[in-house]
């Protein structure tokens, strides 16, 4: 079981996600708790993933020694969506 880390720039980056589109986005983050690497999950750097939700991304690093997940980023698909990670 992990534990899910949400910096205040992720909590903010969550409340502009849309009614209708956030039950689905705030689920499949919960249940990176049980499994950190997802089906369909893709590796980007040494330890940072992204999986995706609809047009959403959730970006997040794992730290397998201290079972903790970081999310570093929630957005909408976009050409700048992986720029400065």
């Amino acid at each position: 079981m992990y534990k899910i880390d949400l910096p205040q720039k992720v909590i903010k980056q969550l409340d502009k996600i849309p009614n209708k589109d956030y039950p689905s986005v705030s689920r499949a983050i919960q249940n990176l708790k049980t499994t950190a690497r997802p089906v369909g999950c893709k590796k980007l750097l040494k330890s940072l993933y992204r999986i995706r939700i609809g047009d959403f991304r959730v970006i997040y690093w794992i730290d397998d020694r201290n079972k903790t997940i970081v999310i570093t980023k929630v957005e909408r698909r976009t050409e700048k969506t992986y720029r400065d990670l």
